[in-house]
């Protein structure tokens, strides 16, 4: 049995009894960030990246999170599937109310990047669902499909240029930078 389907095992038990995904699978740490981009502002899909150096899956969104005041967007959830060599992450709206504050009535959203780091390897695939409520976002990506995309040349007017264009992340993600 290969060490990370072993692990992969290991952290589905402990997850069953913890209610979270152990350290144990693999994944080593999550944060989340607000960032500005630099360009392509419009709402699209988000984008994830595997960075094999950093040992990190990054997803760069856009979602929406309650409160202005009171909330913020937060990792809900991280499961990893070793059998299935596939991550899903769940991104929610969090509460980072404190009891002294007033909370305000709007409804805000932000520009977010995710993390999550790996002990071990990244995952082949990754699921990542927005939001909570009653209609959650859910864009699924498959690295080696991810790297034919980017690394092919499609037609400027094509259906393939205009998904390589939201799904790259070296050609976009990098003009993103924290505020």
């Amino acid at each position: 049995m290969n060490r990370r389907r072993f692990l992969g095992t290991l952290a589905g038990a402990g997850a069953g009894m913890a209610g979270c995904v152990s350290l144990g699978s693999g994944v080593s740490g999550t944060s989340v960030e607000h960032v500005e981009p630099r360009r392509n502002r419009e709402r699209r899909p988000p984008i994830v990246e595997f960075d094999d150096d950093a040992g990190a899956v990054h997803v760069l969104g856009y979602m929406a999170y309650g409160s202005s005041s009171c909330d913020r967007v937060g990792i809900d959830s991280t499961t990893y599937d070793g059998d299935a060599d596939a991550l899903e992450i769940v991104l929610a709206s969090k509460s980072r109310r404190s009891f002294s504050t007033a909370c305000t009535a709007d409804m805000a959203a932000t520009w977010y990047r995710a993390t999550v780091r790996f002990a071990d390897e990244l995952p082949q695939q990754v699921t990542v669902v927005e939001g909570d409520g009653d209609d959650p976002q859910t864009r699924t990506v498959d690295r080696s499909e991810q790297r034919e995309l980017c690394t092919s040349e499609h037609p400027p007017d094509s259906t393939a240029a205009e998904t390589a264009h939201w799904t790259c992340p070296e050609r976009y993600v990098a003009a993103s930078g924290t505020e």
